[in-house]
């Protein structure tokens, strides 16, 4: 394989449907991803250090083992983490949780139901320079 290694996104989501959807819609926009149930399993890939080119991490907030804003602190609290661009998926009006996810500067948030387009929004804010093809959802 002559081309270079695609960029990666860790999903971290605990309803299979909903991490479906993300894993086949990121797959679309041309990322590898790499698709956990929840935060301790997607914190135990990144901290190991085994991921290779992350870009990005998508974390549901709501989730047994680890929720996503444990996972935004331990990626916040990593030095060679801690600047990656990291989006809460969120079904909640939860004012408690989104302050927070600020605290720990949280890049953004993407409201469910998930959608090619919320995805795609929130991406071009993350990585204004990248282009992403028009596809078709």
């Amino acid at each position: 394989m002559s081309e270079d290694k695609k960029e990666c996104i860790v999903v971290a989501e605990d309803s299979p449907p909903n991490r479906k959807i993300l894993v086949h819609l990121l797959e679309k926009l041309g990322y590898e991803v790499e698709s956990c149930e929840d935060g301790r399993q997607a914190w135990e890939k990144l901290e190991s250090g085994e991921l290779e080119n992350v870009v990005a991490v998508l974390s549901d907030i709501m989730m047994p083992n680890m929720d996503g804003l444990q996972l935004l602190k331990n990626v916040r609290g990593h030095e060679s983490l801690k600047e990656l661009p990291f989006v809460l998926i969120t079904a909640v009006s939860d004012r408690e949780y989104i302050m927070q996810a600020k605290e720990h500067k949280v890049n953004g948030y993407i409201l469910k139901p998930v959608t090619f387009q919320r995805v795609t929004s929130k991406l071009k804010e993350i990585f204004p320079n990248k282009k992403f093809d028009k596809l078709a959802s």
